[in-house]
């Protein structure tokens, strides 16, 4: 149940809201929100909502598939981690198309691409095809998600934004909470036969809703008054790209094809990568061009520990929440759908202590409020560890609503500052490019987590699935281990918090 937070603006969008000085009168839309914006906010709504079930409702399928399209253990994880993979890859490039072709251009094009990849899924006969499908969507999605915010700025004055995000933040919840209901029902329905293939399937009337809708009443897409466009910069993509897969390749490949020494080195490899990235950015932000990242951010030492915590918190909950999954659905048996209302009271503790964090912060501060939520989450971890050890085979879901409530109440508390307190020290000037880095890093590390804590699941179960229980158990064991970790780090960050760009 990864939930994705659209940080992925780097630049106030000028070139569709005007000059900030623009003397115009406040048109009819911007005076209040009226039908038009309304429409609008739901046309984004629905893209972000298909992103969010696809994340969420894969993680129930990945059972099934192993018996409809015989997936390995490794073609599970990156049936799952191939999506938050690729989008994370080119989320910060998907938010620049928005700003050199237009937004609602590029939205457009998202969605469309989007429902594109989404039917090759419920298509695919091999676990292959669907993964490449899979990294279709996870692509096309990175180009649909970052293009909201700047066209909801281009609509809406600032003083009007809380009344949006005030619609968008339940609605966002609500799918966050339904998801993994909806993908287990729609699995153990089997619908016209269609059994996994349908969870791909109900994104085709949501999308087609959102272009019906967008195409209607979103802005048009306008360019700066000098004519200036910012530029891609492919170098560094590729760059981050190859660093990315080097090291997530050999955590999903390893196991099964028994650590030969050339995926260790394969990993090594990966340090001098990000160091040529690193030295590219530097050189092409002194010659004054748009670096995929401005570099100067990683010269402050609260915002380097924030993007460490933020990377264990994210890994840790994507490799707990994947491996839950799988310990319901092939250590207890039990049906998709019982596995998703297994898990409602993490969404609902989610729910519940993220509007919790907005009250605790002025009191605690942001940084005591997200290292509360660490603790908190550990602990809920935990306490799975020491039931699952217990119960084995013989737990139940009413055995689970405790910790998965505690570990659920937790995220909330982290969820709520997390993103302002890792920017809290950096320029206004660094905060859009660092927006789009933390976005993109929070999907990295889910497709990490996947990779890592499912290989730790994958190989102490055994081939045979005969140590389901005692695999969970070491996983929620590193989970909470990794998460103390976090808390700690977390000393080191900001004690402030700045808005991200998007949140």
């Amino acid at each position: 149940m990864t939930s994705t937070i659209d940080t992925s603006n780097q630049t106030v969008d000028h070139s569709a809201s005007g000059p900030p000085d623009s003397a115009e009168a406040p048109s009819p839309a911007k005076s209040k929100l009226g039908r038009a914006v309304i429409l609008a906010l739901f046309a984004i709504i629905g893209a972000d909502i298909m992103d969010l079930l696809d994340t969420t409702i894969m993680n129930i399928a990945s059972p099934v598939l192993r018996t409809d399209l015989g997936a390995s253990t490794s073609a599970l994880q990156w049936i799952v981690a191939g999506y938050t993979l690729a989008f994370a890859v080119m989320l910060t490039t998907g938010g620049r198309l928005g700003d050199v072709f237009g937004r609602k251009r590029m939205f457009q094009v998202g969605i469309s691409g989007f429902l594109a990849g989404s039917i090759l899924c419920s298509l695919a006969q091999t676990s292959g095809e669907l993964i490449g499908a899979r990294i279709l969507q996870g692509a096309f999605a990175a180009v649909m998600i970052p293009q909201g915010l700047g066209m909801l700025r281009a609509m809406v004055p600032p003083e009007k934004m809380n009344s949006v995000f005030g619609i968008f933040g339940p609605m966002m919840g609500l799918a966050a909470t339904l998801g993994p209901i909806l993908g287990g029902w729609l699995v153990g329905a089997n619908l016209f036969g269609l059994s996994w293939r349908a969870i791909f399937l109900v994104n085709v009337p949501v999308g087609i809703v959102a272009l019906a809708f967008g195409s209607k009443v979103l802005p048009r897409d306008e360019h700066a008054a000098d004519g200036t466009k910012p530029k891609l910069d492919l170098i560094g993509m590729l760059l981050a790209t190859a660093g990315v897969m080097m090291l997530v390749y050999p955590l999903v490949q390893g196991r099964e094809a028994g650590w030969p020494a050339w995926m260790f080195a394969l990993m090594a490899g990966a340090v001098p990568t990000f160091g040529v990235f690193a030295l590219h950015q530097r050189h092409r932000s002194a010659a004054g061009r748009d670096p995929f990242v401005v570099p100067t951010v990683f010269r402050k030492r609260s915002f380097v520990s924030g993007i460490a915590v933020l990377f264990a918190f994210a890994a840790a909950m994507s490799g707990v929440f994947f491996v839950y999954t799988l310990f319901m659905q092939v250590g207890l048996h039990f049906s998709a759908l019982h596995a998703g209302l297994t898990m409602l009271p993490w969404s609902i503790g989610t729910m519940v202590s993220m509007g919790a964090s907005q009250a605790l912060m002025p009191k605690l501060g942001p940084r005591r409020t997200l290292q509360a939520g660490m603790l908190v989450m550990s602990l809920g971890t935990v306490i799975s560890a020491l039931l699952v050890h217990n119960y084995g085979a013989t737990t139940t879901s009413w055995t689970l609503v405790a910790p998965l409530l505690v570990s659920g109440m937790g995220m909330g508390l982290i969820f709520g500052p997390i993103f302002g307190t890792v920017l809290g020290d950096l320029d206004d000037a660094e905060v859009g490019s660092a927006s789009g880095l933390l976005n993109a890093m929070q999907q990295l590390a889910g497709a990490f987590g996947i990779a890592a804590l499912g290989t730790v699941f994958f190989d102490k179960a055994g081939a045979m699935m005969t140590s389901v229980p005692t695999a969970a158990t070491l996983v929620f064991v590193i989970s909470a281990a990794i998460l103390v970790v976090a808390w700690a780090v977390a000393f080191t960050m900001s004690k402030h918090t700045q808005e991200a760009e998007g949140h």
